[in-house]
């Protein structure tokens, strides 16, 4: 590796969140750093993802044609 091109790694820099959560991690920078999720508010590590429930395919098709075949008579 060449010597003087990579940054100093500082240990320790503050994270803070939008949902005001801090913690400390490691990195280049030396200035905290501000994210918008982190593992305390993001949906995939609470598991507190909203699902919605919606009808297949065939739900829809035999809907439209009822529709359809009310119209014929």
């Amino acid at each position: 590796m060449k010597t003087g091109i990579h940054p100093t790694y500082n240990n320790l820099v503050s994270v803070q969140c939008i949902c005001w959560n801090t913690f400390e991690i490691n990195a280049a920078t030396k200035w905290p750093i501000k994210i918008e999720s982190c593992p305390a508010c993001h949906p995939t590590y609470t598991w507190k993802i909203e699902t919605k429930v919606t009808k297949g395919r065939m739900e829809k098709f035999l809907e439209k044609q009822k529709k359809m075949d009310s119209l014929k008579k």
